[in-house]
């Protein structure tokens, strides 16, 4: 199973339209099944993906009109964009809809087999005190994913802890590249924890690039704040530096 859809990872509640049409933009929109248009040839969003609205219009006037969707693709980092028929409100086949945390991790079963989760972030820094407080920030996000249901494996969690027993043993990313590679392998995701040092990682870029050889989708978790209760948070629409 591939979680080709990030938006799985993400608990969305389904809210009233706004009052006028013409503050759609920037609304977000989760549409049932983009297959209802029958095109083919023409890659589309995964069917419940979460678009923002960025125009309305009716093409040359007196058609009918149609909303124009910003999708980024989890793979790629590229944004596309795709029509669907307004109609579709009234019809119920797309929803407005706000994030309200993560998702319980039965909306990603499939084959009888959980979707696992990669959790990466960044690590290497000359202080052993900035590489402690990064490995354990990464536990503790491994242990709330999986105090929510979802199978995670983070590498810096067993990398950190094993190079503590074995101070001999190097912690840089050429050390661990097959390890880490050979597990991101077998997930079906990878969850980014959005942590200092991020664009200056090697290992995290590495990472990502392997991710979107392969198809494997890409997610970020952030900290989160005191007003929430969570002590981390998915993105939803998350944006790429690479």
């Amino acid at each position: 199973m591939r979680l080709c859809n990030p938006d799985c990872l993400i608990e969305w509640r389904k809210v009233e339209p706004p009052k006028f049409k013409k503050d759609y933009q920037g609304k977000l929109l989760q549409v049932e099944a983009f297959t209802h248009y029958g095109y083919e040839g023409i890659n589309l969003p995964p069917d419940g993906s979460v678009c923002e609205i960025t125009g309305r219009g009716n093409d040359f006037g007196g058609g009918e009109f149609k909303l124009t969707l910003a999708w980024r693709c989890p793979c790629c980092g590229r944004e596309h964009q795709q029509f669907v028929k307004e109609s579709w409100l009234a019809e119920g086949k797309a929803h407005f809809v706000e994030p309200v945390g993560l998702a319980d991790n039965t909306q990603a079963l499939g084959e009888d087999r959980p979707a696992v989760i990669y959790l990466a972030t960044s690590y290497s820094h000359p202080e052993a005190a900035k590489r402690a407080a990064r490995a354990q920030l990464a536990s503790q996000c491994a242990g709330w994913l999986m105090g929510k249901g979802w199978p995670v494996l983070s590498p810096l969690s067993m990398g950190h802890t094993i190079c503590s027993e074995y101070p001999d043993l190097e912690a840089d990313f050429a050390t661990w590249r097959e390890p880490c590679l050979r597990m991101l392998e077998m997930s079906d995701a990878v969850a980014v924890l959005l942590l200092d040092g991020l664009r200056e990682s090697k290992g995290l870029s590495a990472e990502i690039d392997h991710a979107r050889k392969l198809g494997i989708p890409l997610n970020q978790i952030k900290l989160g704040s005191k007003e929430d209760g969570e002590p981390f948070e998915v993105v939803p629409n998350p944006r790429w530096w690479r």
